[in-house]
């Protein structure tokens, strides 16, 4: 069972989290309070399948990795819900970190886990140098300028056109806001391993199909589900007046291209010459089928 899969990398990397965050200080105690809240951790989760195919590396490392990709994440999501941004009060079934403790702790808090997810890479025992440099060399890539960051902008921008975007242009944003911090949670799980070209052209055409049907059932869910299930406030789209998916295609025609994204990942992955990807094949259905 995925959710049971999930729920055990959970327990694994919120002590990690606990234990290099800390609760010393007010800065300290809003990142916990944001970074170990009850959440899918569906990127952790990929970190682990993904070394399921590679199986050299030590669970330590495999945590560690789980965890920046976890620290970077909700350093995203503190920073998504500002006004200033997406303007939410609720993040995983708790008040949003500006709503908790003020704006400039919420953005202090989000830039300390930030930089505490490259500082938890440098501090693993097992990786070599080569490969942690590789492993912060590709989250950086993933959520800078050109990636999430940059999808966070478009995002935004997308809320305020008066001239409505199409398909294509919402897919190049979600590509990025969405699709590269999952793209690096499977290539994390392969750090240590030098992947053939194919091999690694299989991983990310999985990766950004995968991607994008995350973002599609997230935008239908904000429709279909309330806002306690959610763990958030339903309706966000709408309220931020941003074209979505459903807005687009509607809620029947999004799941089925979900599906059919899925199903095309899963061919891609095969191509490659690797085994046990059974485990990644699991988690792409689930996130499909999920509620929340």
């Amino acid at each position: 069972m995925v959710t049971q899969y999930l729920s055990e990398v959970k327990e694994l990397v919120k002590i990690k989290l606990s234990h290099s965050i800390g609760d010393s200080n007010p800065i300290e105690k809003s990142m916990l309070y944001s970074a170990v809240a009850d959440s899918k951790m569906v990127r952790a989760g990929l970190i682990f399948a993904s070394s399921e195919i590679n199986s050299t590396l030590k669970q330590d490392t495999i945590i560690s990795l789980a965890t920046s990709i976890e620290l970077m994440h909700t350093y995203s999501l503190i920073h998504d819900d500002l006004p200033c941004m997406d303007d939410d009060a609720i993040r995983r079934n708790q008040p949003s970190s500006h709503t908790k403790y003020g704006e400039a702790n919420a953005i202090l808090s989000g830039d300390a886990l930030q930089a505490l997810s490259y500082e938890v890479i440098c501090n693993d025992m097992y990786l070599s140098d080569t490969y942690k440099i590789r492993a912060i060399k590709l989250l950086s890539k993933a959520c800078g300028k050109n990636g999430m960051v940059l999808g966070q902008c478009l995002d935004v921008k997308n809320e305020t056109k008066l001239t409505k975007i199409d398909q294509k242009t919402l897919d190049h944003i979600h590509e990025l806001k969405t699709g590269r911090l999952i793209e690096c949670s499977i290539l994390f799980g392969q750090i240590n391993n030098d992947l053939s070209s194919d091999e690694l052209s299989s991983f990310k055409a999985f990766s950004k199909k995968l991607g994008l049907a995350f973002q599609i059932i997230d935008d239908i869910l904000d429709v279909t589900e309330s806002s306690e299930v959610l763990g958030k406030n339903n309706n966000s789209d709408k309220k931020n007046n941003k074209v979505t998916y459903v807005s687009i295609l509607g809620v029947e025609p999004s799941r089925a291209r979900a599906r059919k994204l899925i199903e095309s990942s899963i061919v891609d992955l095969s191509r490659c010459n690797l085994r046990n990807f059974d485990r990644l094949v699991a988690i792409a259905y689930y996130l499909i089928e999920r509620r929340k």
